[in-house]
């Protein structure tokens, strides 16, 4: 039962990116909320900064003519009790012409926040294949 929550968590994520809703995309991510990104780290305290940061993000993917996001397969671990690690593959983003423009892939970490609802609290943007690169 609890993969399919933490599935359906990050499905009804992707939806809300797909819908640039970016209080509903805040929503899903506890409160601070940590993306993590090779070109930096960004804490956010705040939902609203949050949302802030993500209308800078999505900016970016404008000015580069994005559509939407599809994503592959979702791995879900237990790392202890209360706290998974989804791994989603396989995110590809497309371009308005409908050409991919980049495949990644994000590993959440989850945890079921005081109101009872899974939340991420973090977000590590890998490249593809990082799997593969054991050093």
């Amino acid at each position: 039962m609890i993969r399919h929550d933490l599935e359906a968590t990050i499905h009804a994520y992707i939806r809300a990116w797909n819908a640039r809703d970016f209080t509903a995309m805040a929503s899903h991510f506890t409160e601070p909320a940590v993306f993590i990104r090779a070109s930096g780290t960004q804490a956010l305290a705040t939902r609203a900064a949050l949302e802030a940061f993500l209308r800078g993000v999505f900016d970016s993917l404008e000015a580069a003519g994005f559509d939407h996001t599809e994503i592959g397969a979702i791995t879900v671990r237990e790392c202890a009790d209360g706290l998974w690690l989804a791994e989603v593959a396989d995110i590809r983003r497309f371009h308005r012409d409908g050409h991919l423009m980049e495949t990644i892939e994000v590993q959440y970490s989850l945890r079921r926040d005081a109101d009872g609802a899974l939340r991420m609290i973090s977000a590590l943007w890998c490249q593809p294949g990082w799997h593969a690169r054991v050093l």
